[in-house]
Parts: structure tokens; sequence; C-alpha cells
């Protein structure tokens, strides 16, 4: 007789609660693995990146103070529509400080409305699925690099931030690198209409890199997570 296990959450659409068949092994040992992984090997893990190879973004909007109408990165969630952040990465270069220069990164949600981003304020960045033969595209829209206001956003919940006061004996020394990597272990679920944003900035122009990883619920997933 098959082995049956209750589904507490289907990536097949088929329903809540209902009996399906166990995966086993030759050996007949039940193979288990998280429900993030589950969701991505269904194809609702979404990947975007910012700067390509050598090439950074310049922070800090058209260049320097952090601007949040302004973002390095905006995931515009639209309604009907939940997203759980997986992975938001972001390496910045030090600029040549002098002493008392202040550089930051700094992640954040807003629980309140999507993102206006566009390609009228940024550039329009392709949100590639993390299961690469899945022919599911991604529902949000993603902006990297908006130098025009994107509308100001509400600061809903901090997701991470770092930053650093420059210290020197001798002023124009570059710093290196800054870098802030969120990668919680009960990670958020965004209901949209909201938008999560990425920025990096400081007293001196300072360029970088992100990437930024999430599963994606549409509307019918959504209600399995607790949605309506």
């Amino acid at each position: 007789m098959a082995v049956q296990v209750y589904a507490r959450r289907n990536p097949t659409l088929t329903g809540e609660g209902l009996s399906i068949g166990a995966w086993a092994d030759r050996a007949g040992v039940l193979v288990t693995q998280s429900e993030q992984q589950a969701l991505v090997a269904a194809g609702f893990g979404f990947h975007a990146t910012v700067g390509a190879l050598t090439t950074p973004i310049v922070g800090g909007g058209a260049g320097t103070v952090l601007d949040y109408e302004q973002s390095e990165l905006s995931i515009s969630v639209p309604a009907g529509v939940a997203i759980m952040p997986l992975r938001l990465s972001a390496q910045a270069e030090m600029p040549a400080d002098q002493d008392g220069d202040i550089q930051e990164i700094f992640f954040m949600v807003d629980r309140a409305a999507a993102s206006t981003a566009a390609a009228g304020t940024g550039t329009v960045e392709t949100a590639f699925n993390k299961r690469p033969d899945s022919p599911r595209a991604s529902l949000c829209t993603v902006v990297s690099a908006n130098t025009s206001d994107h509308g100001t956003p509400t600061i809903s919940a901090e997701l991470a931030r770092v930053g650093k006061v420059t210290n020197l004996l001798t002023a124009g020394i570059t710093q290196g690198f800054l870098d802030l990597t969120y990668e919680p272990d009960d990670p958020p679920i965004i209901v949209g209409p909201a938008a999560v944003y990425m920025y990096w900035a400081g007293t001196q122009a300072m360029s970088g890199f992100a990437q930024a990883e999430w599963l994606e619920l549409p509307e019918e997933l959504n209600a399995l997570w607790g949605g309506s």
C-alpha cells in the first residue's frame, strides 16, 4: 500500500488538506525538503541583479546621500501577490572619504503601497526564475538605478542596515568594501500592494552591486499562506 502524507501546502495548487503520495528513495526512506525549496522547485522563486561584472551603479539616487525617492533597487508587489524575501545582498565600493564621512546600506519594506518606479525613473530589470526551465514569469516589477523620483515610500519595517563612519589620520584613503546581506531564517510575508527597497549612499558617492531573491505567491497560493 502506498504511503500517504498530509499536504499542508501544495505548490501544485490541488488544494490544502489533501492526501498525496509520499516521495521515497529506492530504499524506501522518506525524502523531505523545506517548503521554501519546494516552492523554488515548483517555479515560484525569482532572482534579480543590479550591476554587471565589474560595472556597479552609483548609489544615493543622483549620486550621494540616501534618497528614499530614488532607490537603488525596488521590487513592487501588486495586489493579489505576496512575496517572501529569501536573500537581499549589496556590496558597495567605499569612496575616498574625508574624516567623519558616513556611508551606509539600507533595506526596507513599504507595506502601504506598491512602488511607482518604472522605466521613467530607472532601469527595469528582468526577474529571472530560479528554475531556468520554468515558464512562470514574475508578477512583480523590478527597477534599479532610480535617478528620478518614484514617490516617497513609507518605512513600514527596516529589514537590515549597516553603516560606517570614517576616522582617518589622512583624508582621501579608499576604504574598500561595505556589504550587507539579509538572509532571514524566518522571512516576512509581504502582501501586495507593497514594495521592497534597497539603498546605498553616503557623504561621498558610493557605487555598488546588489542581488535579490524571493518567493512569489500569486493569489491562489497567497490564500494557502493564510491570505484572503
